[in-house]
């Protein structure tokens, strides 16, 4: 009897769980939103707009199924960034109240990287590969290209060993599934004479990398899906343990990502989330077909429509409605305001580029003066170089920005110095990671390292060979001592203190090599290796720290800009790096015709107007269009129209300025 009494109490408390969370949803929710959250069928496809809410949806979805009592190790959460990984497992502890373990959340590289590592002699590497980034794919290639050197005039040496030409065509010919044949033949005709030297040196590439343990970021998913398509069990273990696929900014996705999403998902149920009208990464083999042809792929899907947006007032929403509608090839929907009545998006047209950077710079003052944060505004155009008048004006107001866009953090010389000592580290057969360091010491030159390497590479493990006494150059001794004192000291330490390994170097003779090679910027230098440290702390060990920044280098940004929160700066971005972000007042430049579509961009109309799109939806109060009729920013004066985005607009879309500066 007290059995049974338990039995039905605890049958009532669940259902009234039940029915508090249903009540929480309907409260939390638009209708849209709770359809896709709730909605039971096998393959569903979220159109979401800007400013929809879907990250809140897909957050909901993910809780959703944890409520239901889906294992969480049958999910899988795919992202484009670790940090919107990390923010939407942020949400579901908010909202479940507890994160649950076992969850695969992540970008597609680095879930890609954790099957290769745990399937790793499937695809001859051990556990502990090095990721290359595209710096280290390029130095890697121009070992390779020196054995053909002979076979190359000066010309095409300079074209692909230094521009990086060859290393960009593999990229492009592997992350759209083509061989490299093929591929040249269609998109690089004029390069078929150099054919059989291409297919030769990826050849040589494809086993230098065997041999030095490493694996670059295009592999972690081109070998990711080459493991599950050639291993039957590896394959069938996966999708049979993933009941549930969610995958964000899907619209983004190329080729490989979406064959990989298509074969885990064919026996559980698939869920991707993204906008067709913000797909603007093809430059990164990103193909809108994927998104556009997924109901015709599985004939059973369901598309949810999240069209209600949040973020804007109505005026700038009508804009990009009305831009929007021009493209042809979509999946049409129309932004629904949910905020009152704003201003209209205002156009300037000023005589000329410095006009231009001296009203943006006004301007900004004027609303700051308002009361309006400089975090709370960002100036956007299509192209680095359309931003250096502009930091000149800003620079004069002494207005305080950042940019974004430019040269990444983890590209320059003294970070990537410090990453080279921990890659050797947690890979000593890392040759690359081994000559970066080697050739900073006296004495030791390209040759030289070469003779040291034919000794080290012939040991099982090169560290210890090094560290062995069993390596006697015949030049640059007393560099190489050094350089083998400091991997000493690193290789006695704790591999888990990764702020301790970099205070190591630190304080060894790196410091003198960084002030000695750097004399005007050390100090600034030394800084941004402190916040390569401090972001380390956050890490459980050295593999950790490396392959996570290998896999998302905002980690690093918004590392520095937690540790000065009531820092106040004025951002500046090109347009592709502001996708998924937001800002009160947003500022176009450069809305010329030639600058903004660019010359290439013209080529393909369409994505240069999804990211005019992407530009203007992310203002919420204030919009600014600026098109300059003269420019001098080349070698001539450069007259021009402005943009064909703004010459098609609808009138009532926007209000001319007046020019008065």
């Amino acid at each position: 009897m007290e059995k049974r009494f338990l039995e039905d109490n605890d049958h009532t408390l669940q259902n009234n769980n039940k029915a508090a969370w249903q009540e929480r949803l309907q409260q939390e929710l638009n209708a849209e939103q709770l359809f896709f959250v709730t909605h039971k069928h096998p393959a569903i496809l979220g159109i979401a707009g800007p400013g929809s809410g879907k990250t809140r949806a897909l957050t909901y979805r993910l809780a959703n199924l944890l409520q239901e009592n889906v294992p969480p190790h049958t999910i899988m959460l795919v992202t484009f960034t670790n940090k919107a990984a990390e923010e939407m497992k942020r949400r579901v502890r908010e909202i479940a109240g507890y994160l649950p373990k076992g969850l695969w959340a992540g970008t597609f590289h680095s879930i890609g990287a954790r099957m290769l590592r745990r399937h790793a002699p499937l695809v001859e590497r051990s556990a502990n590969f090095t990721i290359l980034d595209e710096d280290d794919r390029s130095t890697m290639l121009k070992l390779v290209l020196a054995a053909y050197k002979n076979e190359l005039k000066e010309k095409d040496r300079n074209l692909f060993m230094k521009r990086g030409l060859l290393g960009k065509i593999m990229s492009s010919a592997r992350n759209s599934s083509l061989d490299l044949t093929t591929y040249v033949n269609i998109n690089v005709p004029d390069l078929t004479p150099y054919l059989s030297l291409f297919c030769s040196v990826e050849k040589a590439y494809e086993e230098k990398k065997r041999l030095t343990n490493a694996f670059d970021y295009d592999d972690l998913l081109i070998v990711w899906l080459k493991m599950l398509q050639e291993n039957p069990e590896v394959r069938q273990r996966y999708q049979e343990q993933f009941d549930h696929i969610l995958v964000d900014e899907f619209q983004d996705t190329n080729v490989i990502q979406d064959r990989i999403v298509q074969l885990l998902g064919e026996k559980g149920s698939t869920c991707l989330v993204g906008d067709d009208a913000q797909s603007i990464y093809s430059f990164r083999c990103a193909d809108i077909d994927n998104i556009l042809s997924f109901p015709n792929k599985k004939t059973d899907c369901t598309v949810v429509k999240l069209v209600q947006n949040y973020r804007s007032v109505p005026e700038i929403l009508e804009l990009a409605n009305c831009s929007i509608s021009k493209n042809n090839e979509q999946i049409p929907k129309q932004l629904s305001a949910v905020r009152p009545s704003g201003e209209k998006p205002r156009i300037y047209l000023p005589h000329d580029n410095y006009q231009e950077a001296s009203f943006i710079a006004d301007t900004i003052q004027d609303f700051y003066n308002d009361g309006l944060q400089l975090g709370e505004m960002a100036v956007l155009y299509r192209s680095s170089y359309l931003s250096q008048d502009i930091e000149l004006a800003l620079i004069k107001s002494n207005i305080p920005y950042l940019t974004f866009g430019g040269l990444k953090f983890l590209q320059r010389a003294h970070i990537k110095d410090i990453l080279a000592w921990l890659k050797i580290l947690e890979n000593p057969r890392d040759e690359l990671s081994w000559q970066r360091v080697a050739l900073l010491h006296e004495g030791i030159g390209p040759t030289t390292f070469q003779s040291i390497w034919q000794q080290l590479k012939a040991y099982p493990n090169p560290l210890e060979a090094a560290l062995g006494d069993n390596i006697t150059p015949k030049r640059g001794k007393q560099g190489w001592n050094t350089f083998t004192q400091i991997l000493a000291r690193l290789h006695g330490a704790d591999r888990e203190n990764v702020p301790q390994l970099i205070a190591i170097i630190m304080k060894s003779a790196y410091s003198q090599i960084l002030q000695q090679k750097y004399p005007d910027d050390y100090v600034e230098r030394g800084l941004g290796i402190e916040r390569l440290a401090a972001y380390g702390a956050r890490c459980t060990s050295v593999g950790e720290f490396l392959e996570s920044l290998m896999l998302e280098e905002t980690l690093i940004l918004d590392s520095i800009r937690e540790e000065s929160p009531d820092t106040d700066f004025l951002t500046l971005s090109t347009i592709h790096s502001a996708k998924g972000k937001e800002w009160k007042a947003v500022f176009i430049v450069g809305l010329s015709d030639g600058h903004f579509p660019s010359a290439l961009g013209r080529k393909n109309m369409a994505e240069e107007r999804r990211l005019f799109y992407v530009a203007v939806t992310r203002a919420k109060d204030y919009l600014y269009l600026s098109a300059a009729q003269e420019d001098y920013r080349g070698w001539d004066r450069y007259i021009s129209g402005p943009s064909t985005f703004l010459t098609e607009l609808p009138l009532h879309c926007y209000q001319v300025m007046e020019r008065n500066y």
